[in-house]
C-alpha cells in the first residue's frame, strides 16, 4: 500500500468514527427537542412541579449547547485534516434533513406559514401540512413563536406603562410576600440575642384574568400576502390588548381583573393633594405632592398624566425663580427632575407621582388566536386572548393630585 493510500485509509477510518459520533449527537439532539416540547405541555398540568421542570429545562438547554459546540469542533478538525491530506480527501459535510423527515415546532417558518394560511382558510403546501401536523400533535395549534413575540412587542409599544411595572411570565397563579413596612436595621452587640422583628410582610396573590378581543375582516383576507395579514392581525389585537392592560394598571378594580394604582390607597390628605374646583394648579401644589412621596421611591418615580393635563395645567407653571416648571429634553418632559409619562387613560386634571416598579404584573401565557368564518356576515372572525393580572405591592409608592369636583 502506498503512503498516499495509507494516509487515505487512516483518514477514512477517522472520518467514519467522527461521522458516527455526529449522528449519535444528532439523535440525542432529537431527544432533547422532544423532551423540551413535552415540558411545555407538562407545565400547564395541575400539580406540575415547576421547580423540577425548570431545573430539567436548564440542564437540557446546557446539553444542547454542548452538543452543538462539539459538532462545530468536529467540523473544524475535519477541515484541518483535509487541508493537510491532499486534494483526494473530502471533509465530512452533514446533509440537510429532507423536508419529509424534519421535525417541526412552533418556531419553524413552515409552521408559521401553515398557521397563517389556516387562519385565512387558504390551502397548505405538502411541507406546510407536514409542519402543521407535527407541531400541533401534542399541544394543538399554538401561535407561532415569531408571531407571539411580535404581538408582545407591539403590546409593550402601545402600552408604555407595561415597561414600567415589574412584569412576570409565570404560569398559573403566583403568591409572594413583600414588605409593607420597611423595618430599620440596627447595631448588634456581640453575643447578645437577636430578636426577630415583624416587618409587616404582605402576601400578594396574582391570578390570571382573561383579556379577549374579537376582530372581523371580509373574505379579502384570503388575497392578502401572509406578511401583510400577520402585520394587520397582530397590530389590531396588540392595540386592543394594550389599551385594556393600561386601563387595568391605572384604574383596575380588582374584581375579575387586576388592581390598579387608583385602588392602591384610600385617598386623603396624607397621600394626595386636592386643588379647589375653581382654583388653578400652582407650583406649591406640585411641591406638596412631591413632599408626600417617601424619599426611597424618588429614583424610580415619575409623573403620570394625560397630554391635556400636561399642557393645560402644568405647562403654564413657573417655579419661584420664574423658570418653567416643565422641562423638555430630547422630546421627553420632566417636572422637578421626575420624568413625565403621558397616558390618555388618566383623567383630565389628574396626575400621579408613582414608582410603578412596585406594581407587580403577570402575563402567564402567550397570546392565543383562533378563527372562524361567519356565514351571516360573510367575514372571518379572529379571537385574540391574553392573560394578565397586576397589583400594587407598596401603597406608599403612589401619590395623587386631583382637582375637586364639588
Amino acid at each position: 500500500m502506498s503512503k498516499n493510500q495509507n494516509k487515505q485509509a487512516i483518514f477514512g477510518g477517522f472520518r467514519n468514527q467522527v461521522g458516527l459520533q455526529f449522528f449519535a449527537g444528532k439523535n440525542r439532539m432529537t431527544e432533547i427537542e422532544e423532551r423540551l416540547a413535552a415540558i411545555r405541555t407538562e407545565m400547564d398540568a395541575d400539580g406540575a412541579d415547576l421547580d423540577a421542570l425548570s431545573t430539567e429545562t436548564d440542564s437540557l438547554l446546557e446539553e444542547r449547547k454542548t452538543l452543538l459546540g462539539q459538532a462545530e469542533q468536529r467540523r473544524n478538525l475535519l477541515n484541518k485534516i483535509a487541508n493537510g491530506a491532499g486534494g483526494e480527501v473530502r471533509t465530512f459535510q452533514p446533509q440537510p434533513t429532507p423536508p419529509e423527515q424534519r421535525e417541526y415546532d412552533r418556531s419553524s417558518e413552515e409552521y408559521r406559514s401553515a398557521w397563517l394560511k389556516t387562519l385565512a382558510n387558504n390551502e397548505l403546501t405538502e411541507t406546510e401540512q407536514r409542519a402543521w401536523s407535527t407541531a400541533t400533535a401534542s399541544a394543538g395549534p399554538l401561535v407561532p413563536t415569531q408571531t407571539a413575540n411580535t404581538i408582545i412587542e407591539k403590546v409593550h409599544q402601545y402600552a408604555p406603562l407595561l415597561d414600567k411595572v415589574t412584569l412576570l411570565r409565570v404560569p398559573g397563579n403566583v403568591t409572594f410576600a413583600v414588605e409593607s413596612e420597611q423595618a430599620d436595621a440596627e447595631y448588634h452587640t456581640e453575643n447578645a440575642a437577636i430578636t426577630a422583628t415583624d416587618t409587616g410582610l404582605t402576601k400578594i396573590n396574582l391570578s390570571a384574568y382573561e383579556i379577549t378581543k374579537l376582530v372581523q375582516i371580509s373574505k379579502s383576507v384570503q388575497q392578502m400576502a401572509l406578511d401583510v395579514f400577520e402585520n394587520w392581525l397582530t397590530d389590531m389585537l396588540a392595540k386592543k390588548i394594550a389599551k385594556l392592560i393600561s386601563d387595568t394598571i391605572i384604574k383596575g378594580t380588582g374584581t375579575d381583573q387586576g388592581t390598579g394604582i387608583e385602588k392602591a390607597n384610600t385617598w386623603g390628605a396624607d397621600n394626595s393633594v386636592t386643588v379647589g374646583k375653581t382654583a388653578a394648579l400652582t407650583n406649591q401644589n406640585v411641591l406638596d405632592l412631591i413632599a408626600l412621596l417617601p424619599g426611597g421611591y424618588d429614583a424610580g418615580a415619575q409623573f403620570l398624566m394625560s397630554k391635556k393635563t400636561l399642557f393645560t395645567d402644568f405647562m403654564p407653571l413657573q417655579d419661584k425663580s420664574k423658570n418653567d416648571l416643565v422641562r423638555i429634553e430630547g422630546g421627553s418632559y420632566y417636572i422637578y427632575g421626575y420624568p413625565v409619562l403621558i397616558d390618555e387613560r388618566i383623567g383630565d386634571h389628574e396626575a400621579y407621582l408613582a414608582d410603578l416598579s412596585t406594581v407587580i404584573g403577570n402575563m402567564p401565557e402567550d397570546v392565543t388566536i383562533t378563527s372562524t368564518f361567519d356565514v351571516k356576515t360573510n367575514a372571518f372572525l379572529f379571537l385574540g386572548c391574553a392573560m394578565f393580572d397586576c397589583k400594587p405591592s407598596q401603597a406608599d409608592a403612589v401619590r395623587k393630585l386631583v382637582k375637586a369636583s364639588a
